[in-house]
């Protein structure tokens, strides 16, 4: 469990309340990673999705970056609800701290709060628009 301010860095849980946030917070687990080390590993199976509460941490696929997330970013949204494989290499870029919930609680809690869910779906979106193209 975290302390439930900490997820207001989060643009998706804007507006909550602080019930509710707490649900939340109760299900998230904190942690920290220093400069360099592995978050999450493409190819293997995820099981966790992420909040950055603090530093950056660098997205790649293979050795191009995708993208470098702050504070309030999430990742890991894509295989947990498609209970499948990382399609990204997730490092600390520098020090970071991250929340972290398990796949099950996130089903769980994005049924039972439509409205993050309705975030992470319109950022999915936007990332999947945001992809090269796949070579034939």
């Amino acid at each position: 469990m975290i302390d439930a301010p900490l997820l207001r860095c989060s643009p998706l849980f804007e507006g909550m309340s602080d019930e509710d946030l707490q649900r939340w917070a109760t299900a998230c687990e904190e942690s920290a990673f220093l400069n360099g080390a592995n978050i999450a590993k493409e190819g293997e199976f995820a099981y966790r999705f992420y909040v950055v509460l603090d530093g950056e941490v660098e997205v790649l696929h293979g050795f191009d970056r995708i993208a470098l997330l702050g504070p309030g970013d999430f990742f890991g949204e894509m295989g947990v609800m498609a209970a499948g494989r990382r399609n990204a290499r997730v490092t600390a870029h520098g020090r970071c701290t991250l929340a972290s919930v398990l796949a099950w609680d996130f089903q769980e809690l994005t049924g039972e709060f439509p409205e993050v869910a309705a975030r992470i779906d319109e950022r999915v979106q936007q990332r999947m628009a945001a992809l090269p193209p796949e070579d034939d």
